[in-house]
Parts: C-alpha cells; sequence; structure tokens
C-alpha cells in the first residue's frame, strides 16, 4: 500500500538517493533540485496547492499544464522542457520503488520532438465565440452549469481548484463579485461580468432540483446530478468535450486553465495593465503574470505594418 509524503520532503530524499544511491555529480542533483522546486512554485501560484502538499495531490494534468507553461517564462526550446520531464519522471520513479505512490503520474506524458510553441494555448475570440455557442445549443443535460461554470474562467479567470470551492453565499448579486479565502487565507475579490451573473442565476434553478448529498454540497454553488460538490476531473472532462464539439484547433489541450489563459490574454490585450492583472489571478509574484502578457501573430503584423515609410 502506498504511503504518502509530504513534497518538500520526498524532494530532499530524492536528492539524498541521488548523491549517495547513484552517485551524481553536486551540479547534477542541484539541476533537479531546480526543476523540482520550479515544479513546487508552479503548483502553488498557478494550482492553488498549500505550501505542505503531499504527493498524492500531484496528477498527470498538473504536470502537463507545468510543462506547457513553464517553458514561457524560462526557455521555449523542446529540449529544456523535455529535460524537466526527465527530471519530474525520474522523481516520480523513485518515490513508486519507495512505496510511496503507486503510478508514476508523468511516465505517460510525451516529450516534445520539435520546437516548443513561444506562446501559451488560448483561445482567440471567435473560438471562444464558438465555444460558448456549442454549449448554449448543446441537448445536454448540465449545459446551464456547465455554461456558468465556463464564463466564471473567460471572464473571471478562476483557477479550477478555486471555482470547485465556490458556495452560494460567495456570489454578491449586488456588487457583481464574488468573494472567497483563497491561498494563505488571504480573501480574493474578483468583479463579476453581467454576462456571468447571469448565466449563474439561470442555472440556479436547475442546481436546486438537486438533493445534496451532504452539508459541503448543500453550501456549494456547483454540483454534481449525484448531489456532490463537482469535481476538477468533471470539469477538466466537459471542458475538453466542448472544444471538441466546437472544432478547436488543438482541442485536446484545452483546458480549464487554457480558459485562465484566454481571459489573462484578453484583459491584457485590452487594458495592457499587468498590475491589474497579477490582483485578478491571484498572484503574489509578478513574474508569474508576465507569461499571460504575449501577443499574438496579428498583433505583430499590426505591429510591423503601423511603421513609416522610409
Amino acid at each position: 500500500m502506498a504511503r504518502d509524503l509530504n513534497y518538500l520532503k520526498a524532494v530532499e530524499n530524492f536528492k539524498k538517493y541521488l548523491t549517495v544511491d547513484r552517485a551524481y555529480s553536486k551540479l547534477t542533483v542541484k539541476e533537479y533540485d531546480h526543476d523540482l522546486k520550479l515544479l513546487y512554485k508552479y503548483l502553488k501560484n498557478e494550482q492553488d496547492f498549500d505550501e505542505d502538499f503531499n504527493i498524492s495531490q500531484i496528477s498527470k494534468y498538473e504536470i502537463s499544464e507545468f510543462l506547457s507553461d513553464i517553458v514561457l517564462s524560462y526557455d521555449n526550446s523542446a529540449v529544456t522542457r523535455n529535460r524537466k520531464l526527465y527530471a519530474i519522471r525520474s522523481f516520480f520513479k523513485f518515490l513508486q520503488k519507495r512505496e510511496y505512490i503507486e503510478k508514476n503520474p508523468a511516465m505517460t506524458i510525451e516529450s516534445s520532438k520539435t520546437r516548443t510553441t513561444a506562446e501559451p494555448i488560448y483561445l482567440k475570440l471567435d473560438e471562444a465565440k464558438k465555444y460558448i455557442k456549442v454549449i448554449k445549443e448543446a441537448d445536454l443535460l448540465n449545459k446551464k452549469r456547465d455554461l456558468a461554470i465556463v464564463k466564471l474562467f473567460l471572464y473571471a479567470g478562476l483557477r479550477v481548484s478555486e471555482l470547485v470551492e465556490l458556495d452560494l453565499e460567495d456570489i454578491d448579486y449586488e456588487d457583481k463579485s464574488i468573494k472567497f479565502f483563497g491561498k494563505g487565507n488571504k480573501e480574493r475579490y474578483v468583479p463579476l461580468h453581467a454576462d456571468t451573473i447571469n448565466s449563474i442565476k439561470q442555472y440556479l434553478p436547475e442546481r436546486n432540483k438537486i438533493d445534496p448529498n451532504d452539508k459541503d454540497a448543500e453550501k456549494a454553488l456547483f454540483l454534481s446530478t449525484r448531489g456532490n460538490r463537482i469535481s476538477p476531473r468533471s470539469i477538466q472532462l466537459f471542458v475538453k468535450k466542448y472544444a471538441k464539439m466546437a472544432g478547436i484547433k488543438n482541442a485536446s489541450k484545452v483546458t480549464p486553465h487554457k480558459l485562465r489563459h484566454t481571459f489573462a490574454t484578453m484583459l491584457y490585450n485590452k487594458t495592457k495593465n499587468i498590475k491589474v492583472l497579477q490582483d485578478l489571478l491571484g498572484h503574489e509574484n509578478i513574474s508569474t503574470t508576465q507569461i499571460y502578457t504575449h501577443t499574438d501573430q496579428k498583433q505583430k503584423k499590426e505591429a510591423i505594418d503601423e511603421l513609416p515609410d522610409f
């Protein structure tokens, strides 16, 4: 049976293994440590993990998101991404051998064979409109719930971990905002677009038909059809499903985090205000926010076209 372990403690154990059992050089161990600490920082800042999280909380989903995002902040080469993937695979392989985990979540993640794209995956405006339209027209039981959730990603940029924890009382309909406590028990205030408020109101009658399974579900804003607070996995699955239905390019790579990318990209393109973006995304460090300030190819072409004639 697998035994759980604190992530930072696991990293220290892994470093001792590399040094003593494998006789790796100090420089090599330092590189492994650097990559695993980057993953730790990412899980805290972007995936809303607590500071003392355990290794059992990490899935293939979070590792894949880390690998696709981290190269934007540090290096956009496939070689760098693959080196980080190898370090993470080795780390979890070690934990598996020591019976701390049953399966290696990084084992089935494919290495990059070509240069990694210099821009994060996000939906362009026409794609986002097509995405929303598909949900509205879908003949599915939970489409009102799913539409409200997707609009909270696209209009508010919430993390999936923040969204599943939303309670009914967190919505202030008069102020058109949500207030909730995030990492470090810090209160987060996020204004809501009128379209998002409207979608939540349309969903509530459907939600009220569901019998909550427990006291936690009674408080929850979003419920599964079985009466439980909705899970991150359920959201990940339907976000990808609608992307495929809408014929979005790279639909298999569209995740809740990519919808957060879409919000951040569109907001920054409209305002050019990185401080506002940092606050709305709930980033402690502005360097984390800077991966969202990329420009797309259309903007680059428009900038060149505006150059004066010589």
